[in-house]
């Protein structure tokens, strides 16, 4: 048909907040899975990810995604966000059965929490989420997590702009299993750099948090970074 050379932009913010003109290519899961060429490292990353959420404890829970500019990195994100979509495993394509069912899909349960940080589309100033004002990036995450209730886990912290404590490893074990993407965490970041006052606190405490949440996801089954 019509080829546009945007259709091939993938965009995890758009896919994850159904907003904008994203293709159905990308934001609807049968579709991506029917679209995507399976490359071995693909195939290892869904596989990872599938031993992680059903509970294997020998299963990476960090994973850093390092490849050059337009090498795949928001596809193979995208590729967890759909695979925690909550679909029947009838509905992908038989090449993505039969990976999944290596992997034992079927026994991941039910009601993955889904978790996508944009960074160039989180502001240093914070963001309105309903009647709360989401400051920080883990204020954020606490929000997409578990909504009203999961921010207040983690409220003290991101009204004062200063990393969690113990209160992420609660965060965390409450609403498991989840998969969390953090997308151009560097640009979001780079905003935070010789300025104070930032509702999103300073660069150095993001490095402080990377930390922490590494941690604490390394310490919850069921959780994916």
């Amino acid at each position: 048909g019509n080829f546009r050379a945007s259709e091939f932009a993938a965009d995890l913010f758009k896919v994850a907040t159904r907003s904008g003109d994203t293709s159905r290519d990308y934001s609807d899961p049968v579709e991506f899975y029917n679209r995507t060429y399976l490359t071995e490292g693909l195939q290892d990353l869904i596989g990872g990810a599938v031993h992680r959420l059903r509970g294997d404890p020998n299963a990476s829970p960090v994973v850093n995604l390092q490849t050059t500019f337009g090498g795949g990195k928001t596809h193979s994100m995208l590729a967890l966000w759909h695979l925690a979509a909550g679909r029947q495993i009838t509905d992908f394509p038989q090449g993505v059965q039969d990976l999944l069912n290596a992997h034992r899909y079927r026994d991941i349960p039910a009601g993955i929490n889904r978790v996508a940080i944009v960074g160039n589309h989180f502001a240093a100033s914070g963001e309105d989420r309903g009647d709360i004002h989401v400051n920080t990036v883990w204020g954020e995450l606490a929000w997409q997590l578990g909504g009203t209730d999961g921010y207040e886990l983690v409220r003290q912290a991101d009204e004062t702009s200063t990393a969690p404590g113990e209160a992420l490893h609660e965060l965390l074990e409450y609403f498991a299993p989840a998969v969390i993407l953090i997308d151009e965490w560097v640009a979001y970041a780079r905003q935070l750099v010789g300025r104070e006052g930032l509702a999103g606190g300073t660069c150095e405490t993001q490095f402080t948090f990377a930390q922490s949440l590494t941690e604490a996801v390394k310490a919850t089954p069921g959780v994916l970074l």
